[in-house]
């Protein structure tokens, strides 16, 4: 299995390296210290999995997890992190992660977990899985969610930025919960005023409501 790994911690990254090369099924293909450098490499290399961490400079995880899998859906992406709370966990559920695994695991824990996701398993930390128990949802409904209204098609991202529109979020507000950076939210607004023609945040809003979006 070729493998990417994504992690700003160099110490952290290259032990990890070093620690799966001792798996002859597993072959490191390269590795990245930000979310960007991740987006870029996976294109280039193609790797059959990407290990993300969430919290990375330039472009954090989860914004790099919604381009990888836009762009290459085949490749399994799942994350590796220190974050175990909710938000954290529904915005990678929700945007398509094959796992979510925290830093605290035995290494030949890790390898097994790498190895179970080779076969289309979807593999979660036992203390992430109880989280999404217990916190159903945080806006973002399901990574498959999608809705075509007048040959207008919202992905989940764009459904879960408009019902909080409709709560009188700003965009600040809305990144923090769904852990983007406050940039990206606002392009993702700007994408759905110029697709559905509407003008403004309150137009959104009785868009919504009329579409039954909320």
């Amino acid at each position: 299995m070729r493998v990417l790994l994504a992690d700003d911690q160099l110490l952290f990254r290259t032990m990890l390296e070093e620690m799966l090369k001792k798996d002859h099924e597993i072959e490191i293909v390269a590795s990245a210290s930000n979310g960007e450098e991740a987006v870029k490499m996976t294109k280039k290399y193609k790797p059959d999995m990407v290990l993300l961490d969430i919290q990375m400079p330039v472009q954090t995880g989860i914004e790099a997890l919604v381009e990888i899998k836009s762009s290459l859906p085949n490749t399994k992406v799942v994350m590796l992190t220190t974050f175990e709370d909710s938000k954290n966990i529904s915005a990678a559920c929700c945007s398509g992660a094959d796992g979510y695994l925290v830093k605290d695991m035995k290494p030949e824990a890790l390898v097994l977990a790498i190895k179970c996701l080779q076969y289309d398993m979807v593999i979660f930390h036992k203390a992430v899985y109880e989280t999404i128990s217990i916190h159903s949802s945080l806006g973002l409904r399901c990574s498959s969610e999608k809705l075509e209204i007048d040959d207008c098609v919202f992905d989940a991202i764009d459904l879960a930025i408009i019902r909080q529109i409709v709560e009188g979020k700003t965009n600040k507000e809305i990144a923090s919960s769904i852990n983007y950076s406050e940039g990206t939210i606002k392009n993702r607004v700007s994408k759905i005023l110029s697709m559905t023609g509407l003008l403004d945040r309150t137009q959104v809003s009785v868009f919504a409501i009329k579409n039954q979006i909320v």
